[in-house]
C-alpha cells in the first residue's frame, strides 16, 4: 500500500491557465499560518509527499480550500494505492 499528499488538482493557475510556479506559491503563503516549505509544495503538488508531519497536511487542505473557494479536506489530498483492494 502506498498513502500519499497530492494537491495538483488544486494548484492555482495564472490568467493564461499556466500553473504558479513553486516559487509564486510559496510567496503568497509566505509568512501566513498556512506558511510551509517549497519542499513541501513540490512534493505535494507532484502527488509525491509520501512522509511529513499532521501540521502539513492541516495546512495543505487548508491551502487547497483557500484555492478551491471550499472547503478541501485531508481526506481529498491523501491519495491512497492499495493493491489489496
Amino acid at each position: 500500500m502506498e498513502a500519499f499528499i497530492d494537491i495538483s488538482e488544486w494548484w492555482p493557475t495564472d490568467a493564461d491557465g499556466k500553473p504558479l510556479s513553486v516559487y509564486a506559491v510559496h510567496r503568497k503563503i509566505e509568512g501566513t499560518p498556512n506558511e510551509v516549505t517549497r519542499h513541501t509544495l513540490t512534493r505535494a503538488r507532484d502527488g509525491q509527499l509520501a512522509k511529513g508531519d499532521f501540521t502539513n497536511q492541516v495546512k495543505l487542505a487548508r491551502i487547497c480550500s483557500e484555492w478551491a473557494e471550499r472547503t478541501v479536506t485531508i481526506d481529498e489530498i491523501v491519495k491512497i494505492k492499495d493493491d489489496a483492494l
